[in-house]
């Protein structure tokens, strides 16, 4: 007989423990834990910078002092716990949340469900005079450098496969060491394409960073309030509701998968007679390794 398990991880609760330590807080302390005592279900949704433009912080540098007083050691970890505590014991939010005793068969319709939502949703959200910008802007560059790494890093290797097959210099690595090394030689031309759902990663912000003076920073993101998105040229910003309970955003990447294929086949009508010609080469390199 099957019993059902609780899922637990090593991480404090957020709202008991900011109740618990307002005692011990310096007055901008307590101004952030009023306000997701407050807001919690907005808090949850908030990158570090719109958290701290909304509570009237100046310095990120207070949130995370504010994080780890809680007892989290980065800010991602602090907005899933939090975002488990408003939804209750879900293992996946999508629109509809995944609760730990659900069938396969429930399991495969919400996560379908939400995921064709997430689609319909972006394909209204998503603005066309934005991905003009970006096509012309991948079309007109003399090289390509796609960064995304963990689970983006799939998104972004997708983008360099795509981009090759069309006839883009582009390059991928999942090495930042490897990124850093080839970012320090940018030219005029040069495009950075950055994926990263919660905009916050530091080794690409602070690439994306270093480059914008040279290159035109390209990011696929879930916030235009993100650190990577206030970095870019172009912002491609996704609209998903969703929220793991520790696990991979699921939705996301569908969403940013579909938008790199969207990318992809712009660019190929974009580039015309020598985009199709490339793409039909390339698939007929490949044939020798299909039975």
């Amino acid at each position: 007989m099957n019993k059902e398990k609780n899922i637990s991880f090593d991480v404090p609760p957020v709202i008991p423990t900011i109740r618990e330590k307002l005692k011990e807080m310096t007055p901008v302390q307590e101004k952030i834990a009023r306000f997701i005592l407050k807001h919690p279900e907005e808090a949850f949704k908030m990158s570090i910078t719109k958290l701290a433009s909304s509570t009237g912080i100046k310095s990120e540098s207070t949130l995370v002092r504010f994080y780890r007083l809680l007892g989290f050691s980065n800010y991602h970890d602090f907005k899933v716990t939090l975002a488990t505590e408003i939804a209750g014991k879900s293992l996946y939010h999508a629109y509809e949340d995944i609760i730990e005793s659900d069938n396969v068969s429930e399991v495969k319709k919400k996560v379908f469900q939400g995921s064709i939502r997430g689609l319909q949703e972006n394909l209204e959200y998503l603005e066309d005079d934005i991905l003009n910008k970006t096509v012309e802007a991948l079309h007109n560059s003399k090289r390509i450098f796609c960064l995304g790494y963990a689970a983006s890093a799939a998104i972004a290797a997708d983008a360099f496969f795509k981009f090759n097959a069309i006839g883009l210099d582009a390059s991928f690595s999942t090495d930042s060491h490897v990124n850093a090394v080839m970012l320090s030689n940018l030219h005029e031309g040069d495009v950075l394409f950055c994926i990263s759902h919660t905009g916050e990663t530091k080794d690409i912000v602070v690439q994306a960073e270093k480059a914008s003076s040279t290159a035109t920073v390209i990011a696929l993101t879930g916030s235009t309030d993100c650190p990577l998105a206030q970095t870019a040229d172009i912002t491609l910003c996704t609209h998903v509701e969703e929220m793991n309970y520790r696990t991979d955003a699921i939705v996301s990447r569908i969403v940013q998968s579909t938008i790199v294929g969207t990318l992809f086949t712009a660019l190929c009508i974009r580039r015309g007679k020598e985009g199709t010609e490339r793409l039909k080469t390339t698939r007929q390199s490949l044939s020798y390794l299909k039975y």
